[in-house]
């Protein structure tokens, strides 16, 4: 067993928590002789070479012995040593032993068989617990074929070659179970009784994240479009104070110039805000009920009258608001008492003497929200008045006023990249960089939800950070992606949908990219809930595409996947990989013909063809093309039409 590996990782931790960058490449001597990755209980990746990496003395010659075979390696003029052990079958129990001239390390209980990284945002990280009969499955869940590794959600500005927090293999069981990810533990559950092999699991996600964070800034920079961004990261890094600071003062000067409130001075004393609207905090705006607040991505600012005796107000007090999403400027008074622009930052401002005042005193925030849901969050007793232990509450009424839309085309304030969650690279940073080359059979991605206000953007992501995970695990790598669920409100005529353009980017990205696949997911979804509970299906439909990119079952069923779209005199055609059928119905729902505006197109089914009445002037056949759309268009295996979107060739 690697003694003192989780002393070092709290450490670190520890290090890491007051000094806001991470620097983790520090010191030689404070790194394991074997990776982290490599513990007891572990899996390795059968049918290639194992790499094994670790660090010791400069120059130092390192021996690995496993299965009755020693292997050697010396570390660089870093430190650093890496070797590959020979290919093996999958089995086990096995030891694995690491010894440098004046070290030693073994591990044992290791297995080999194949391991798979399951990895996105919040449908993703759903866990066993949270499905339909958990009771049940997580009862059942004993496995010891079945290992299980999951990182914490962290984030750093640089990419780490260690996890910032001590990580373990463990094998499935109800304790284990229960809180990890639910779309991955059916996969490996279902794939070890199938195969009849050890299965590795290793979960990194991180609800509401954007696949920018998922990508590494090589990535990003590659794409062109996020230069200062990542320049502002960059100096993050090597000075968190001064860029905080600097990137304050661009959020002030940017509110200067384009948002309501700061020009109107709505942070005064004695501004009348008796005909604001009122909400009650902590609580994101868009739960509040408000029409104003119930889809706003943009600045809101928040006022509280609090009346304060002559003793309260003369004395040392900190004003606390908890977490507020995403950056805020706050007032009492008309005075200025603090400022933050990271979301994950509980808010602490110490007041400084003749702030307050006996009778009525004013708190005022501004708070900036780009994407998700905006202002205070956290629980209620975190919003307070402390006057040295005794505390004021400020949970509950307030009054509001929105004094910025960005979706009606208001320029952003300077992007934050440092938050995890909502940020440049962070989660590869921390979560993905530091499993470094270890041996994959394939990449589960669940992610796109945070991303529908960008298809046209996410059209370059995707397949630039598939690439760039490729660059790290193998460029064959099999990474199958789970189409976006269906989520919203029903449609009863066509419309713009940013759900549907995600998935619509996700089929094309997995229809031209190699060793790519998709698991659509359309009919699982909830219209009043993005988090689904159907995540056995959602693994099984994966595993079918598990089946044909990395166990080479070419006839493995699948979704029928959409080849063309023709006019052929008064219809149109769009033919598909496969034949189909329809349920509840001999004909098709769900087809739209667009010209300037789109319709919806009656629809027959032909074997592999769908037949539609076509429309003058029509030029692209949609289908499914909503949040939550209703279909009916399957396999003759029971796999759905996934949404998607093709241009109409032939004829006028």
């Amino acid at each position: 067993m690697k003694k003192g590996n989780v002393m070092k990782a709290a450490l670190v931790a520890a290090l890491l928590f007051t000094a806001l960058p991470v620097q983790a490449q520090i010191l030689t001597q404070d790194k394991p002789l074997l990776h982290d990755m490599f513990q007891d209980q572990a899996v390795l990746q059968r049918d290639r070479p194992i790499p094994i990496w670790g660090w010791a003395a400069p120059k130092a010659k390192v021996t690995v012995t496993f299965k009755g075979s020693t292997s050697t390696a010396t570390a660089d003029k870093t430190g650093k040593w890496t070797l590959n052990l020979p290919a093996t079958d999958a089995g086990g129990p096995y030891d694995l032993t690491v010894k440098s001239p004046n070290q030693s390390v073994t591990v044992n209980d290791i297995l080999v068989g194949d391991v798979y990284l399951c990895s996105g945002q919040s449908n993703m990280q759903f866990a066993v617990r949270q499905v339909r009969n958990a009771d049940t499955e997580i009862a059942h869940s004993t496995d010891d074929r079945v290992r299980l590794l999951s990182f914490d959600r962290k984030s750093t500005p640089t990419p780490l070659d260690l996890p910032l927090t001590p990580i373990a293999w463990k094998p499935a069981t109800p304790a284990t179970v229960t809180d990890y990810s639910a779309v991955c533990y059916f996969f490996g559950r279902d794939l070890a009784k199938k195969k009849k092999i050890p299965i590795g699991l290793i979960h990194a996600s991180w609800g509401g994240s954007p696949i920018q964070d998922w990508t590494p800034a090589s990535g990003l920079q590659a794409l062109g479009a996020y230069e200062e961004g990542l320049t502002t990261l960059k100096a993050y890094a090597k000075d968190p104070e001064a860029t905080v600071t600097k990137v304050v003062a661009a959020t002030d000067a940017w509110a200067d110039t384009h948002d309501t409130g700061t020009k109107a001075g709505w942070h005064a004393a004695n501004l009348d805000d008796s005909n604001w609207g009122e909400i009650s905090l902590p609580r994101v705006w868009e739960e509040q009920g408000r029409a104003d607040l119930v889809d706003l991505d943009g600045v809101v600012w928040l006022r509280k009258h609090v009346v304060l005796t002559e003793m309260e107000a003369a004395g040392p007090a900190t004003l606390t608001l908890g977490t507020i999403d995403e950056r805020d400027v706050t007032w009492i008074n008309g005075i200025r008492v603090g400022a933050t622009v990271d979301y994950r930052t509980e808010r602490s401002y110490t007041l400084p003497p003749g702030v307050l005042k006996g009778g009525d005193n004013v708190i005022a925030i501004r708070v900036v929200d780009e994407v998700g849901g905006g202002g205070p969050r956290s629980p209620a007793d975190k919003m307070a008045l402390d006057f040295g232990g005794q505390k004021l509450s400020l949970a509950g009424a307030w009054t509001y006023c929105v004094s910025a839309d960005f979706k009606k085309g208001l320029p952003k304030p300077p992007f934050v990249p440092w938050p995890g969650g909502k940020g440049y690279s962070t989660l590869y940073n921390a979560m993905i960089a530091p499993i470094g080359p270890y041996g994959l059979s394939g990449v589960l991605w669940f992610q796109g939800e945070q991303n529908t206000h960008e298809p046209q953007v996410y059209a370059g992501l995707l397949p630039q950070m598939i690439a760039d995970w490729r660059g790290q695990f193998g460029k064959d790598l099999p990474f199958m992606i789970v189409q976006l669920a269906g989520y919203g409100a029903l449609n009863d005529q066509p419309a713009e949908s940013g759900f549907a353009a995600i998935r619509d980017v996700q089929r094309r990205t997995a229809a031209t990219t190699p060793h790519t696949g998709l698991a659509v997911a359309i009919d699982l979804g909830n219209p009043r809930d993005i988090h689904s509970p159907e995540k056995q299906e959602v693994a099984r439909r994966l595993e079918l595409e598990a089946a044909r990119l990395v166990y080479g079952e070419a006839a493995s069923p699948r979704s029928p996947s959409p080849q063309s779209a023709v006019r052929q005199g008064e219809t149109i055609r769009v033919t598909f990989d496969r034949q189909m059928t329809t349920y509840s119905g001999t004909r098709p729902l769900a087809f739209e013909l667009c010209a300037a505006t789109c319709v919806w197109a009656e629809a027959r089914l032909d074997g592999d063809t769908v037949i539609l009445e076509a429309q003058p002037g029509a030029i692209k056949v949609r289908y499914a093309w909503s949040g939550s759309p209703v279909v009916n268009l399957y396999s003759k295996d029971g796999l759905p039409v996934g949404t998607f979107e093709l241009n109409i060739s032939g004829g006028n």
